[in-house]
């Protein structure tokens, strides 16, 4: 069995949808000829901790090194126990914190962890015949650390970008001279590559195009869902209203993601379009903020709304089996075609009926290939509430859609994980 160094900065015990597409490849990957071994920092300062994810990463044995390494998150915290440096932060601070820090820190808050990593990398790739390296961003600072690796050592590397660095919402707010900056990182990295993997076309067609990359270099691997965690779900915790049309939303809400446009359009629907209110609830796992709590009064939904806060990955999928309807949102910038939400495919595994309110890019071409997703224009409040007059219609009539299965088991995780082996295979016997 051949070695791969896994280098991954967001890992069990953390929480979150970083954590998922790593933690699955390193579950699956010992099928198919490859031993992971993880090179990730300790948690530090950590809004979220999961450990119905720690335990999934304690049953597969795998060898995970871990370093404290000089970033914020880690400064003052102890290297001899993960659970010592558990630190909870507040999400106001922590969007404060990365709003002020990406003018001074390039490519991201994390570069203080790049210099230790590189030099616990190259301990690693001393003794253990590593025959290829993965580096998975955000953050990018880790394909810094992927690149130099390769560059000393002269093993392989493959890029996984589990979102754009250029092409990203977060680049919109940067100035010409900053983003310039992030262009020559990010095209040193590229250079080193021996494969680039991206979620989708969208996303690898803009780096094809901006460093005249090869096809033969570019892989697509979406995000996916492990069939493994929807057998085998946690308890629910998700209050399930019969009678009623529940609707869930999983996940946290972003600057440019929030449920404004939903919640008007409920109302909408209710007030002008014939839709029951006493027939409807809304439930919410990740967490709601005090703007969200007010809006919700103001609509006068207190009374069919639930927030549950941040549930563990075994309660949050074992509450999307139990709603109705399933609903995301992804209103960015309509040049920002690419996939930008993990949670769409973990609602393909549920095989629920899903809402998207999306731009028309790659989320919009997934859902209507689902057969079972309803698409709303992301910042029509009018064209939401039709469509939710239509999905409560659905279900009043007992006919709302059941998914394509054929076409969600293309992103079964472990399916996903025999692509990034042969990926492996092929990079190291050149």
């Amino acid at each position: 069995m051949k070695n791969v160094l896994f280098i991954v900065y967001y890992f069990p015990p953390m929480g979150g949808s970083g954590v998922q597409r790593p933690l699955k490849f390193v579950k699956y990957l010992r099928e198919f000829g490859w031993n992971p071994i993880v090179l990730c920092p300790e948690p530090g300062r950590y809004p979220y901790f999961d450990e119905s994810l720690a335990e999934e990463l304690a049953s597969l044995s795998v060898e995970v090194i871990r370093i404290n390494p000089d970033t914020l998150f880690h400064v003052g915290t102890k290297s001899s126990s993960a659970s010592q440096n558990r630190w909870q932060v507040p999400d106001l601070f922590a969007k404060i914190a990365r709003r002020i820090l990406r003018l001074f820190l390039y490519p991201d808050n994390k570069k203080g962890w790049i210099a230790p990593a590189i030099e616990k990398g190259n301990e690693i790739l001393s003794s253990r015949n590593i025959k290829a390296i993965f580096s998975t961003a955000p953050p990018f600072s880790n394909h810094i650390v992927g690149k130099e690796l390769s560059k000393s050592s002269g093993v392989p590397l493959v890029l996984d970008y589990r979102d754009a660095w250029l092409n990203n919402h977060f680049m919109d707010g940067m100035f010409d001279w900053q983003k310039k900056k992030m262009l020559k990182l990010e095209q040193e990295c590229v250079a080193e590559a021996d494969s680039i993997i991206g979620l989708d076309d969208f996303m690898l067609q803009q780096m094809k195009d901006e460093y005249e990359l090869s096809e033969d270099t570019l892989q697509v691997i979406p995000h996916g869902y492990d069939p493994e965690d929807f057998e085998k779900p946690g308890q629910p915790t998700l209050d399930y209203k019969k009678g009623k049309l529940n609707f869930l939303y999983s996940g946290l809400f972003y600057e440019q993601n929030q449920p404004d446009v939903f919640l008007k359009a409920l109302r909408k629907a209710i007030v002008e379009k014939g839709v029951s209110k006493e027939k409807i609830h809304l439930h919410f796992q990740g967490g709601l903020d005090h703007r969200i709590k007010e809006l919700i009064r103001k609509l006068n939904f207190e009374d069919i709304v639930s927030d549950y806060g941040y549930q563990t990955h075994s309660q949050a999928v074992a509450n999307l089996k139990q709603a109705d309807v399933l609903w995301m949102i992804s209103n960015f910038d309509s040049s920002h075609k690419q996939v930008k939400s993990g949670k769409l495919f973990e609602y393909f595994g549920a095989q629920k009926p899903v809402l998207g309110l999306v731009q028309d890019g790659k989320e919009a071409e997934l859902l209507r290939q689902y057969t079972a997703g309803f698409i709303a224009k992301v910042d029509s409040i009018e064209d939401t509430a039709e469509t939710l007059v239509k999905i409560f219609s659905s279900w009043n009539k007992q006919t709302l859609p059941a998914g394509n299965s054929e076409f969600t088991g293309s992103f079964n995780r472990k399916q996903l994980t025999q692509k990034l082996a042969q990926i492996f295979d092929k990079i190291s016997s050149q």
